[in-house]
């Protein structure tokens, strides 16, 4: 056991000095500009995974970590290219963000994309915090001085002092654009081919090393308070689980931390690494087609989004996708880290060690070489540049080569990125719904099609700009063709009918009223729709005030917002305390009062238990240090 402890801590070991000689590449004789940037964020720390009747929130830890990342941000493509002289070269490379607005937030110039869990769009109003804090007499092109000003000529701020306001997109799981960060669910052919995870070779060999290491480590952390975690799960195969729930207590509850150290935590985080990889990074397991990369599904559909972001600031000459931003868990990152090559690269060990840290970040650039802020760039001079932000306290974004690229050829060629891109991108929802066979509600619509959702890049899409798709022939689905064939033999027959009204006196007589009856219990079924299924078929449910529907049908969900006090202390799908909706609609019973205490510890106690382990208030700000809430800015006309 100790061997294999050694083993994975020196693999982390070497993979942090590899990162550490990284050094970013770049000739400071040319002027570089940015076009658009591309960020895929981690969230940040959140209560554990699968705790009966508490959904996963995020914490305050986790949305200072974002609000730390969102400066990063700003600094590099803000701050710094504007004060170069205010930072150290060597720490901080300033990369100036052509066109991106400064101080006020432009939601035209971004486009913001969330998983559908609380903690992720949590995760990205608090970045969105760090990256445009709150700002007085700061006013955008779009909601600028005339919507401030009002009739008798006073000026109105934003409330809690110039807070800005970002438009964040939360797909439901009716919304095709859920597989660009939610790959993995409702994905059939994904979950088959973790049938097979078990008889793996190494798998097993991995779970029989350890099983009597996580039944002991078990016996010794989950005791009085911490029993919530299931015995029947510590074991290798709940590596990345039984990692989650030690991770936060190590992090939030005194006893606890006192009891492990960092190198028992970052061994038990290797083993989830090591777990999580062969679910999200094993290239050569397949689901319905040979070579489809099933497990690496999430990676799959990362990388079309980032090529049709960049796509759409290259149509439209720069205006739209300056700054792309998307939150998700850690599937895409383990998924692409493999398809790219980033594992088995010279800086593999950063990329294969460990669990990504909370608010670790992918960043993508588009950039040019020389040229003028008038002029958008050709293809051909048009560069690509990836980052990698580990995510860690003071941590900066550092460049790395993909697809077997030493780490001196940090950057590639528009198109070669592009090509390279391709060969691992899945770039429209039909393909996601053919490679899952999956019984998603838009794939009836997309299904065997290159158009609808597929064309769409997003909130600050330019309608003048198509978004160009692939050059297949649409082809349609029997099933729909035949409901078209019907639905016109249908309007056929009705519109003879109609002319036999008008032309030929033809008139019809209502039956009896039995038949009248059936009709209007038919009516009544049609009308209740899926509620006729409810135990009271006679009483329809009342409309949700928080869901509301977009001309296409597609149902939007509003999410509650912690910075007005809706997040951290309270149920975050709703006010009351006694259920809360999963991603997938469903019902987990039970509050959160139950678990969790503010005053208690992180666990409510085993019946009969009067024990409760103390958590210091000051655990979250002692354990991050340097993070501190945005203070608002004057800026005066």
């Amino acid at each position: 056991m100790m061997g294999i402890m050694s083993t994975t801590l020196a693999s982390v070991l070497a993979g942090t000095a590899l990162a550490q000689s990284s050094s970013n590449t770049r000739d400071e004789t040319v002027t570089e500009r940015v076009w658009s940037s591309i960020a895929w964020v981690m969230h940040g720390d959140r209560s554990p995974l699968g705790v009966p009747g508490s959904p996963p929130n995020l914490t305050p830890l986790g949305a200072q970590q974002l609000l730390d990342r969102g400066t990063v941000l700003r600094n590099r493509y803000i701050v710094a290219a504007q004060e170069p002289e205010s930072f150290d070269v060597s720490k901080l490379i300033g990369a100036k963000l052509v066109g991106l607005s400064t101080n006020a937030i432009d939601n035209t110039q971004l486009d913001v994309l969330t998983g559908a869990d609380s903690y992720n769009f949590h995760s990205a109003l608090a970045l969105m915090q760090g990256l445009y804090p709150p700002s007085t007499r700061v006013f955008n092109g779009t909601d600028g001085i005339a919507a401030a000003l009002l009739a008798n000529t006073e000026i109105l701020d934003y409330p809690l002092e110039g807070y800005q306001y970002p438009v964040i997109r939360s797909p439901s799981v009716d919304d095709p654009e859920l597989v660009s960060v939610d790959a993995n669910k409702l994905c059939p052919q994904y979950l088959h081919s973790l049938d097979a995870f078990e008889d793996d070779t190494q798998v097993k060999k991995t779970y029989n090393d350890t099983i009597v290491f996580y039944k002991a480590e078990w016996e010794r952390i989950f005791h009085g308070d911490n029993i919530a975690y299931p015995l029947d799960l510590a074991d290798y195969h709940h590596a990345y689980a039984f990692y989650d729930h030690v991770q936060y207590l190590y992090t939030h509850d005194n006893a606890t931390k006192s009891q492990l150290n960092s190198t028992f935590v970052d061994y038990l985080g290797s083993l989830a690494s090591s777990e999580q990889r062969e679910k999200h990074g094993n290239l050569t397991v397949s689901g319905k087609d040979e070579g489809d990369k099933i497990r690496a599904i999430a990676g799959r559909t990362m990388a079309g989004r980032v090529t049709k972001w960049f796509d759409s600031n290259i149509q439209t000459q720069g205006r739209t996708n300056k700054l792309n931003l998307a939150f998700t868990s850690i599937e895409p990152f383990f998924a692409f880290f493999s398809l790219s090559g980033l594992m088995d690269g010279p800086s593999g060990g950063t990329f294969r060690s460990h669990v990504p840290n909370p608010s670790a970040a992918i960043v993508f650039e588009l950039f040019s070489k020389g040229g003028s802020d008038s002029v958008y760039p050709s293809d051909e001079d048009l560069w690509v540049r990836f980052l990698y932000d580990v995510g860690k306290s003071g941590s900066l974004p550092q460049e790395y080569a993909l697809f077997g690229n030493g780490n001196s050829q940090s950057v590639m060629p528009l198109n070669e990125f592009k090509h390279s891109m391709g060969r691992i991108a899945l770039n429209s929802s039909s393909d996601w719904c053919d490679t899952c066979d999956s019984p998603a509600s838009f794939c009836l619509v997309t299904k065997g099609t290159t158009g609808g959702d597929d064309d769409d890049t997003g909130g600050s899409h330019d309608p003048s700009h198509p978004v160009v798709s692939d050059d297949r022939r649409l082809k349609m689905d029997p099933t729909i063709a035949g409901a078209i064939g019907a639905a016109s033999a249908i309007a056929a027959i009705g519109l003879g009918l109609l002319a036999a009204t008008l032309c030929a006196g033809l008139r019809f007589h209502r039956a009896g009223s039995e038949k009248r009856r059936e009709q209007e219990r038919m009516f009544r079924m049609m009308n209740l729709g899926s509620a006729y299924n409810n135990m009271d078929n006679n009483r329809a449910p009342a409309p949700d005030a928080d869901v509301t529907y977009a001309r296409n049908g597609i149902r939007h969900e509003r999410v509650g917002s912690w910075e007005m006090h809706n997040g951290f202390g309270t149920n975050p799908y709703g006010t009351s305390n006694t259920g809360s909706v999963d991603a997938l609609g469903g019902t987990n019973k039970g509050g959160i009062d139950r678990v969790y205490t503010n005053d208690g510890g992180f666990y409510s106690p085993r019946p009969g238990s009067s024990s409760k382990r103390q958590v210091s208030v000051e655990d979250d700000r002692a354990n991050y240090f340097g993070a501190k809430p945005a203070k608002p800015r004057d800026f005066t006309l």
